[in-house]
């Protein structure tokens, strides 16, 4: 096998906090396209695997078309501590001619020793950082699976942090910068921002007049943010990681760590259910004893709720034939996450940030010009609550057809690769 090399300086990614590395193993095309596509801005080396043998070729081609490449970093892990290895997943049968046949190049070509693990952590789930000199292990709470010494000899840490679950994996909810400093996700925050939204829109249709079709257009946004406020309410109301609650026990754990949890307004998701041929009918099941529960929540609520929660109901069990449910665990669905990001520390101290595509904005109706005049979009309540950090020239968003797949699968730009320490 042989590696394709997109050359440019190392971006952080899975499981790494922000910091120069040699590269990213990225095994789904698009993927390494879209990245590819912005290397000359933020430096990226890109290694995919290019293999000889037709029928692996073949396999590899299969896998892609069935969106089963898109997840390298839970695939694959590259360390750095006394010997180079690669650990690979073991509990993924159709994935191992494909990375025995990658282990191959990347031994040839990077010089590491690939090696079949247990415990291997899906990327998502950890990430290493640096605390007064030493390396410590952040995971979320899977981590009851393996003992810590075992985890310590594995990831050549002296230290081991569990995190609070807030979300399905670590990465959806927190994103280490360095120094100490880490992004944690507050829907608290987000839910604020969008309140605030409104209130911009509503100044600035009074202190301008605009006409009336470009006022109607305005009006139409801030009942799309009025919405999105009652479904986040809804949603936060039965999210079984309770993140509205478990944002405080996730910077207090942070912070009693020795870090610097800063609260942003990363994401703002709902609860829905992906159907799939094997979970369909237990979905239909489930539905209807969901919706009850949630019409006997809102008898309590106002009317408007009442009436919110009623159209919500109608409107979920129409979509595209049963194509969203809530589903069995009331799964989480974005329409924005920020905090899903790579993060690549320049050589003048700059950070790069590459995250996701604000979703919301597009189904808000938020354009570039309105975001203008309004001073109002998602993307910018992200931008100026982490401008201390990031300059704002320095944030990318992919672009949303690629994110619009990646929320689909349950994952983001973050999740697509793995990274290559020094």
């Amino acid at each position: 096998m042989e590696l394709e090399i997109n050359k440019g300086s190392s971006v952080s990614f899975k499981g790494y906090e922000a910091a120069k590395l040699r590269g990213l193993f990225v095994t789904d095309k698009n993927c390494a396209e879209t990245l590819k596509h912005i290397s000359k801005e933020t430096g990226l080396d890109i290694f995919q695997p290019n293999i000889a043998s037709k029928s692996i070729r073949k396999e590899l081609l299969q896998l892609e078309q069935a969106n089963k490449l898109l997840w390298a970093q839970d695939y694959i892990t590259f360390l750095n501590h006394k010997v180079k290895a690669v650990l690979f997943d073991n509990s993924r049968d159709f994935l191992k001619r494909v990375l025995r046949s990658c282990s191959d190049g990347l031994q040839k070509e990077l010089k590491y020793t690939p090696v079949k693990s247990e415990p291997h952590l899906r990327g998502g789930n950890f990430f290493l950082c640096t605390n007064n000199g030493q390396k410590e292990l952040l995971i979320s709470e899977n981590r009851k699976l393996y003992p810590d010494e075992i985890l310590k000899t594995v990831f050549g840490v002296k230290k081991i942090i569990t995190i609070p679950k807030m979300d399905y994996h670590l990465d959806l909810f927190i994103r280490p910068l360095d120094n100490g400093n880490i992004l944690v996700s507050d829907i608290n925050l987000t839910k604020k921002g969008l309140q605030n939204g409104i209130e911009k829109i509503n100044k600035y249709i009074e202190k301008n007049n605009p006409a009336p079709q470009e006022k109607e257009k305005l009006e139409n946004i801030i009942d799309e943010l009025d919405a999105a406020i009652e479904k986040l309410n809804i949603t936060l109301k039965f999210d079984k990681y309770k993140p509205q609650e478990t944002v405080n026990q996730v910077t207090d754990t942070l912070k009693n760590a020795g870090y610097n949890p800063i609260r942003v307004p990363g994401s703002y998701h709902y609860l829905g259910g992906l159907k799939t041929k094997e979970r369909e009918q237990e979905l239909l099941n489930n539905f209807k004893n969901n919706s009850e529960a949630l019409i006997e929540w809102s008898q309590n609520q106002s009317e408007k709720t009442q009436q919110k929660v009623n159209q919500f109901i109608f409107l979920e069990s129409l979509k595209s034939k049963y194509d969203k449910y809530f589903g069995t665990e009331l799964e989480s669905f974005y329409e924005n996450n920020f905090i899903n990001a790579i993060v690549n520390k320049k050589p003048n101290g700059e950070y790069v940030y590459i995250t996701n595509a604000p979703l919301l904005d597009t189904k808000l109706g938020i354009t570039p010009e309105i975001e203008a005049k309004t001073g109002f979009s998602t993307k910018q309540m992200f931008i100026e609550n982490v401008e201390p950090y990031i300059p704002k020239e320095n944030i990318y968003f992919i672009n949303e057809k690629l994110t619009n797949k990646l929320f689909k699968y349950m994952g983001g730009i973050h999740c697509t690769a793995a990274e290559i320490p020094v």
